[in-house]
C-alpha cells in the first residue's frame, strides 16, 4: 500500500510529553515522517541482504532519531515557556511576587522560547544534512570519523557547491524558517535583547517591529516613545514566531516525506526496515 499524501497525526501516537503538544504544534509531517522512517529505531532497521547493521550504521541511525526528537521537543518546548510567560506576564499581575522578581521570571522564560526554537532549527538543519549527504558530494568538513555539525550557512554553502538538485527549494525553505529567528540570532550575536519593563505592572515590551542590531537602550525609551515609536508586549511577538515557525518546520517535513527523502536515503546506505514493521497506513 502506497504511503498516504496527507497525514493525520492523531493515528500516530507518542509518549505523554509528545502527546501534549501535539494539537499545539501541528507537526503533521513530523509525525509522518517518525512513522515512515518506524521512529528511527534501530531495532526495526537490517541491511538490504537482511544482516544486522554494523556499529557505524546503528549510529548513524540513532543519530538522525536523535536530532528527529529534538525538533520536536523543542518546539514543544517553546509552547511550554509560552505558557509560563502568559502565567507570569498575565493579567492577574505579579501576585505574592515582587515586581522585580516577575520581571525576572517573565525575561527567562522569553529567553528559554526563543532558545527553544533556535535549537530546534539546528537540528533541522542537521537532520537535513544527514538524510541528505551521499558519498558522492563534496564535503566541506572533512573529519570522516564524526558527525559533522552543521550551521545553517553551512548547509546552504553545502548545497550550493554541490548543485544538489534540492538546493533552490529548501534554501527558501530553510530562510523562511529563519526569518522567525531574528530574536534570538540578536541574543547570540549580540549578547542581550532589549526588553523593557512597565514599572507599574511588570509587564514586558520590546521595540515594535523589531530588527537585528537595533539597539533601543534604556535612556532612549523616552523619546523613542515620545516621537511616536510603538512598543510591543514579549507576548505578542512571540506567539506568532512559535507558531509560524512551526508552520515552515512541517513544511520541510512535507517536502521530505512526499519527495521520497527518506526512502533515497535508505537506499543508498543499503538499509530497509524489518518486513515485521508496518506504518499505520498498513496495518
Amino acid at each position: 500500500m502506497p504511503k498516504p499524501k496527507t497525514i493525520d497525526r492523531n493515528l500516530i501516537h507518542g509518549k505523554d510529553k509528545e502527546e501534549k503538544y501535539k494539537d499545539a504544534t501541528k507537526l503533521d509531517y513530523w509525525w509522518g515522517l517518525k512513522e515512515l522512517a518506524a521512529d528511527f529505531d534501530v531495532d526495526n532497521y537490517e541491511t538490504a541482504s537482511g544482516d544486522k547493521l554494523n556499529e557505524d550504521q546503528q549510529r548513524e541511525v540513532a543519530y538522525i532519531q536523535l536530532l528527529h526528537y529534538t525538533v520536536y521537543v523543542k518546539l514543544s518546548g517553546a509552547f511550554y515557556q509560552m505558557e509560563q510567560m502568559e502565567k507570569v506576564l498575565g493579567p492577574s499581575g505579579p501576585g505574592d511576587r515582587s515586581l522585580d522578581l516577575m520581571v525576572f521570571e517573565g525575561k527567562e522564560a522569553f529567553d528559554a522560547l526563543h532558545t527553544d526554537l533556535y535549537e530546534a532549527f539546528c537540528a533541522l538543519v542537521n537532520q537535513l544534512y544527514m538524510l541528505l549527504n551521499r558519498g558522492y558530494y563534496e564535503p566541506i568538513k572533512m573529519d570522516h570519523k564524526k558527525q559533522s555539525p552543521m550551521t545553517l550557512s553551512d548547509l546552504r554553502y553545502w548545497l550550493r557547491l554541490n548543485r544538489h538538485p534540492d538546493y533552490k527549494v529548501l534554501n527558501s525553505m530553510l530562510h523562511a524558517c529563519d526569518r522567525h529567528l531574528d530574536i534570538r540570532h540578536h541574543a547570540t550575536h549580540y549578547g542581550a535583547v532589549p526588553v523593557f519593563a512597565d514599572v507599574k505592572t511588570g509587564n514586558l515590551y520590546i521595540q515594535h517591529n523589531f530588527r537585528i542590531g537595533d539597539f533601543l537602550t534604556k535612556y532612549d525609551i523616552l523619546s523613542h516613545i515620545l516621537n511616536g515609536g510603538k512598543m510591543d508586549s514579549v507576548l505578542d511577538v512571540s506567539r506568532p514566531r512559535v507558531t509560524q515557525l512551526c508552520a515552515e518546520v512541517d513544511r520541510i517535513y512535507r517536502y521530505i516525506y512526499t519527495n521520497n527523502i527518506f526512502e533515497d536515503y535508505m537506499k543508498d546506505r543499503g538499509l530497509k526496515l524489518k518486513d515485521d514493521y508496518k506504518p499505520y497506513w498498513e496495518r
